[in-house]
């Protein structure tokens, strides 16, 4: 199956407020509904975000800031791992983007202030954007999109998506989607 994918994390580097409503209104509610209408499944909600997963991809969005959207119709893998698993999980995760073989990487730790959130985007290795601090325990969600040079234990490909995400219910979900990604373009790079 050919995926489509929908990711508007361009959207929240330094924004236009004044317009931004409108803006990703116009950009992106045809392709979010899209998405959510051929993604069927389980929902595993937290306090933070709101994910869906089945047979036929996957999609979070931010319970405080819906315009936070990721979803892609594509067959992934879902799995609870043990709270050990998940941790060993994260910290590969993080480390792959602060080796540089990650495109991006989003972790929320709370919905308590804007500092319990990290988004950091890296831009053919020249450039960064990070937002917010990386923290030592385990986050409530986290998504990186890999993109890697050497095979990786935490994944079964060198580029995808990985997800994880601590459900209200106390689980460990971890959803893994291989495949090359379309990371988000930055045609004058990050100051433009």
């Amino acid at each position: 199956m050919i995926g489509f994918e929908v990711n508007t994390d361009i959207e929240l580097i330094d924004p236009d407020w004044a317009s931004f409503e409108e803006m990703h209104t116009r950009q992106y509610s045809l392709a979010i509904s899209y998405v959510k209408s051929v993604v069927k499944g389980e929902s595993f909600d937290n306090e933070v975000m709101n994910l869906t997963v089945g047979r036929e991809g996957f999609y979070l969005q931010s319970k405080n800031f819906p315009a936070a959207f990721y979803g892609e119709t594509a067959q992934v893998t879902y799995s609870f791992v043990s709270e050990a698993e998940a941790q060993a999980l994260v910290f590969e995760a993080v480390a792959l983007y602060r080796n540089k073989e990650a495109r991006s990487l989003t972790c929320i730790y709370s919905n308590n202030s804007v500092n319990d959130v990290f988004f950091g985007y890296h831009f053919d290795g020249l450039e960064r954007y990070e937002l917010g601090n990386l923290k030592v325990g385990l986050p409530l969600h986290l998504r990186i999109n890999i993109n890697a040079q050497e095979k990786l234990e935490i994944f079964d490909d060198l580029r995808g998506v990985f997800v994880y995400q601590r459900t209200n219910d106390g689980r460990h979900l971890v959803i893994k989607s291989p495949g090359k990604r379309q990371p988000f373009l930055l045609l004058n790079g990050f100051s433009a």
